[in-house]
Parts: C-alpha cells; structure tokens; sequence
C-alpha cells in the first residue's frame, strides 16, 4: 500500500538553523521541498557564505574516495565516528601525509601488473630473434629495428631490401631468416637520418616494428631478454610485498577513512539542503513531506532536544499538491518482495492504487498454473531456497527468488490437480491421477482454454472495476465512463457467449445485447467527440486482452509435452542409464524453460493486460533527508 503523507512546516532561529538540520538528517522522515515555492512572497536562502566550505568539502570527498578504492576492503569493516568540529583541518592533514606514499604503491602495483601482462610476449618475440644477431647494440649514429612476419610475408623481404636501398643507400642492411616454423624474423640497420622516411616506407609496406619499453631500447637482445626474465621473475615477490602494505595500510585508515567520508558526506548534505529553506532576517522557514504518522513523533522529537521557540506546524496540501506527493510503499513479508516487479515499471501516483497485493496474487498463480508439475515445483522450490539464502536482503535477486519461491509452490498445487509428476512418470511409476484434469488428453483442450479465458475475464474485470474506483476517487470524470463502459460492454459480450453457446436461456439474448449497446454508449460518452469510431474498437481490445490469457494454456501445454517426449524418448533407449540420461536433460532444459518462459508471461499478463484497466504510473519515490548515503555500504 502507499502510505499517506503530509506536509511539515518548520520555523525557527536562524541560530537553530543547524541544529535543525542536524536532527532532521538523523531522523531520516522528510524530504525536503523548496519553501519559496509554498511560500512566494519568502525570499530564498542564499548560499554564498557556505560555497567555500562546499568546494573543500567535495575536494575531500573526491580525494577520500580515490583512496580508499585503493584499500584493499576488509571484512566487517565499521566506519569510526568523527565529530564534525575540526573534520575538515584533521582529514587534510591526514591525507597530506598518507596519500603520496599509498599512490605510489597503487602506481607501482598497476606498472607491475602492466609488465606481468606484456613482458611474456617480448620475451618470446626475443627468444625467436635471437638466432639472427644474439648481440647487437645500437649503434651511434644508427637505428636498428626488428620485426616478425609470418611466414606468407616471405616475398616482402626483397621488395624491403630494395626499397631501403634506394632510401638509405649502401650504408643499410636487412638480415632476416626463418626464426620458427611459423614466423620470419628480420633487422633493419640504416642511419639515423634516414629514420622518417624508413618509417613512411615500413608503415606503406604494413610492417610493424618491435617496439620495446624504452629501458630496453639501448641494449643487445640477449641483455634485454636478461632483463626481461629477471623483471617477470622479481614481479610476484614484489606485488606480494606491496599487498603487504595495502593490507596494512587498510587496516589503519579504512574505517577511519569511510567515517570521514561519512562525516563529510553528511556535513555536504546538510549545507545543500539549505539551498531548500526560505529566510527573513532572523528565522528560517523549512517545508518538507514526511509520512503522516510520523509527524506527531517528529514534532515531540525536536520539542524535546531542539529550543522551545522552533515552531512545527503540518500544512495539509490541497489535491492538486498531494498529486505531486512522494510515494512510500509498504507491505508485508508477502507482498514486500513484489514491489521491485513495480519498479520495473514505474511506482504509482501518489493517491492512486498500489496492485503489489494483487500482483503477489495473481502473478505466481499464473506461473504455476503454466508449469503446473508437481516434480518441477518441488525442484525449482529446493533450488530457490538454496538461492535465496545466499542472496542479500532487499536485492533484487532475492526479490525475483520470493516470487519463484511461491511461484513453485502454485505450481506444486497446479500439479496435484493435473496429475503431472515430470510430465507421466508420476502416472507410471507412482499411480498419481489428476484431480480435475489431464493436460495432455485431447478432450481436456477445451475444458482448459475455457478455464485460462474465464480467469482472463475475472482478471480483467476486476482491473475495470478497480480503474472505475480510482477514476471516482480522483475525480476522472471521462476516465469513469469509459473504463465503466468497457465493463458494462464485456459483461453484455459474456452473456451473448453464454446464448450462443446454450449455456444461458436464449431469452437472454435481448438483454445480453442490451447491456453490449449501453456500454457501448457509455463508452462514447467518455472517449469524447471520437467516441462513435473508437468505442467498438476499444470495447473489442478489451476482449483480445482477455483471449491473450489463452497463453496461460498454451504454454503449459507446450511445457507438458516437451515432458511427455523426454519420457517417450528415455522409455524407447534399451540401456536404462541411457535413458535416464536422455530424461535428465529433457526435463532440466524444460525445467530452465519452465522457470523463464512463465516468469515473463505472467509478467507480461499484469504490464500490458491488467495494468492498463486502471494503473497511474509516474509516481516519484519518497527520498527523505538523510536517507543512505554513497559511504554507507
């Protein structure tokens, strides 16, 4: 449900001011709105004197952050309390002193780790030049570049040649042979005056040269490849010793680092919410929503640990203002974990309905009643619990696991009236009998489809019946007529399925039709001036939405045969443990696709179907003063 709110009017000394804010941010109940715009004639409060300590507030904030990803996180860290007199002198200090060293070793542990990545492979290009001049240095007034070619580059070589002949005459030299089955290795030796234009030459040619790090530039291969093996060998022994120090380092300032950053935080919160507040010379004024039942605490709260002169008054908003109220959903331990399937939407205007109830409802009785197995269901229920545990409460995750959490138990209950234990096993091998129904006797076809259209009917009207409400609730004259209209025209559509299908008295056919015609009139009547062109269109909508319950069949029938043809298939296997085999796969790829498929109809059926007969989305979430902030977690 969506909690009533109100507003708060707070006025107090200037001097309380602080305090104020203090005690608001600790409570975490309102959020704050901007008082000019409840008060117009109020001048707002201006900042000018704060912006100074906001900057080296976010300066702080950005170098804290910085080094903290540094850190290495340690378990069941707790963030030290600060006391914000003398915050900002103590950190600075603090992180003047620490911060060089820390990025030092963040900088020589990422180079470390650049190197472990990238020296491998200079070292096998190495290894494969070798053979053609193990000693070479560079010389004076010379370039030496090598290279590595496949082997189809072969034919390159004398272009190469040639073309160096004429760039940089006798004074060059190209020595390449086959370094390994696969590649060809060569050394370019010309003068260095020559370098541009051998460089145009190679990046024609698309020849890329070996660019080594530049400490190994001005050595022999064989020193190089020295060096190289003494670096990759050196680098575990040293980024082991750096993690030493992180750790250590850790385990003295991360809890003091994330109260600071808590701390300050909290202190940039308080100095941006005056931004909110009005002010004449001597006293603030703040406004801010806060739940209803939560004013009285707030307003015995600041009596008692706030001056006596703070005035809290509630100032009941008009319904054009309570339109615009944050939303705060609640629910219990049942419908709770449905609210993050409304968020995927979008959460509901402030004085409309809240469906999470009849979401937690509806959407796992249609899960079930697609795979409706009661071996599915007792698997996916032990697979879920074993999930759900190990998943962070409040995540979305968890939320999705609680859905299939019940999802699962529908669908055991849905197997116990179709008789389905992984498809027939539970018939063959166990003598379980439908209760109602077997989904897979061809004579159970109609029977079902009508079932998955009436529970389309119910659900649909009963999305009518609530938008009828809602549109009264909130005045929505033309909003009542038509959703009014499509149920009266759906009822009257009913009773003439009913007539045709001999299963009402064909005397009913006149008032049948009857109730079609006055719905179809109230329907003109609040769609406006195009009401005569759209209303049988709108009316016949309203009836596809209700056949595209069908799916609700049609999936669990897709479901139930998929298992019939594992169980086929294992059966007709000679080797027993070939077909328990073939059995195991069937029924998880159904199971995966059981889990999936549903979810996703059943989703679809309440987004599309069911939301649209009544839904006001757009609601904004209730963000109180002093909620969660970046450093809590």
């Amino acid at each position: 449900m969506i909690i009533p709110m109100t507003r708060v009017q707070i006025v107090g000394h200037k001097q309380d001011m602080d305090a104020t804010l203090r005690e608001l941010q600790r409570l975490a109940c309102v959020q704050l709105l901007d008082a000019t715009q409840v008060h117009p004639g109020m001048h707002g409060y201006a900042l000018a004197a704060e912006q100074k300590e906001i900057e080296t507030l976010n300066y702080l904030l950005a170098r804290l952050h910085a080094l903290l990803a540094l850190l290495p996180p340690l378990p069941d860290e707790t963030p030290e309390p600060w006391d914000q007199k003398g915050l900002i002198e103590s950190i600075q200090a603090e992180l003047d002193a620490q911060a060089g060293e820390l990025e030092a070793l963040a900088q020589e542990r990422q180079q470390l780790l650049n190197d472990a990545e990238v020296l491998p492979s200079y070292a096998d290009t190495l290894s494969k030049l070798m053979p053609l001049t193990p000693v070479l240095t560079q010389l004076r007034d010379y370039e030496t570049v090598a290279v590595l070619l496949n082997n189809p580059a072969a034919g390159l070589m004398d272009t190469l040649a040639a073309e160096m002949q004429e760039i940089a005459g006798p004074l060059s030299e190209l020595v390449w042979d086959q370094v390994d089955p696969d590649h060809i290795g060569a050394l370019l030796i010309f003068p260095r005056e020559a370098a541009p234009k051998m460089n145009t030459l190679l990046g024609r040619l698309q020849v890329n040269p070996i660019a080594l790090p530049e400490s190994l530039r001005n050595v022999s291969f064989q020193d190089a490849l020295v060096h190289i093996y003494q670096r990759l060998e050196e680098i575990p022994r040293r980024l082991k010793a750096i993690d030493v120090q992180l750790q250590e380092s850790a385990r003295t300032y991360r809890a003091r680092w994330l109260g600071a950053a808590r701390a300050l935080n909290r202190r940039l919160e308080q100095l941006r919410a005056r931004k909110h507040l009005a002010e004449t010379q001597h006293t603030f004024v703040l406004v801010g929503w806060l739940p209803r039942d939560q004013l009285e605490p707030l307003r015995q709260t600041l009596e008692a640990r706030l001056p006596q002169a703070l005035v809290v008054d509630e100032l009941l908003p008009t319904p054009e203002e309570a339109w615009d109220a944050p939303v705060l959903l609640t629910g219990n331990r049942f419908t709770r974990s449905f609210h993050f399937f409304i968020r995927l939407l979008s959460i509901p205007r402030y004085g409309a309905l809240d469906p999470t109830a009849l979401m937690a409802l509806f959407m796992p009785l249609f899960f079930g009643l697609m795979l409706g197995d009661i071996g599915y269901g007792l698997t996916l229920l032990i697979i879920v619990l074993w999930a759900r545990r190990r998943m962070a409460p409040g995540s979305g995750m968890r939320d999705l696991m609680t859905f299939l959490l019940f999802g699962s138990l529908w669908t055991i209950f849905f197997g116990f009236v179709f008789g389905e234990f992984f498809g027939n096993l539970g018939h063959l091998m166990l003598g379980l009998h439908p209760l109602w129904m077997e989904r897979s006797d061809p004579d159970a076809l109609a029977p079902l489809l009508l079932f998955t259209i009436a529970l389309g009917g119910m659900h649909i009207m009963l999305g009518l019946a609530l938008g009828i409400w809602q549109a009264w609730h909130l005045h929505q004259r033309h909003e009542l007529w038509e959703r009014a209209g499509k149920l009266v025209g759906l009822i009257g559509l009913f009773l003439l399925a009913g007539v045709v299908a001999r299963q009402l008295p064909r005397g009913w056919m006149t008032p049948a039709a009857a109730t079609v015609i006055v719905g179809l009139a109230m329907l003109i009547h609040g769609l406006g001036s195009v009401g005569a062109l759209l209303a049988p269109v709108e009316l016949l909508g309203v009836l596809g939405n209700i056949l595209s319950y069908l799916r609700l069949a049609a999936i669990g029938l897709a479901s139930v045969y998929l298992a019939l043809v594992g169980n086929l298939m294992a059966g007709k296997i000679g080797v027993i443990w070939i077909g328990i085999l073939i059995a195991v796969l069937f029924h998880t790829l159904n199971l995966a696709m059981g889990a999936f498929s549903p979810s996703i109809h059943a989703l679809r059926l309440h987004y599309v179907e069911f939301f649209t007969k009544f839904y006001e989305e757009g609601g904004q979430p209730f963000h109180p003063f002093g909620g969660p902030d970046p450093f809590a977690s």
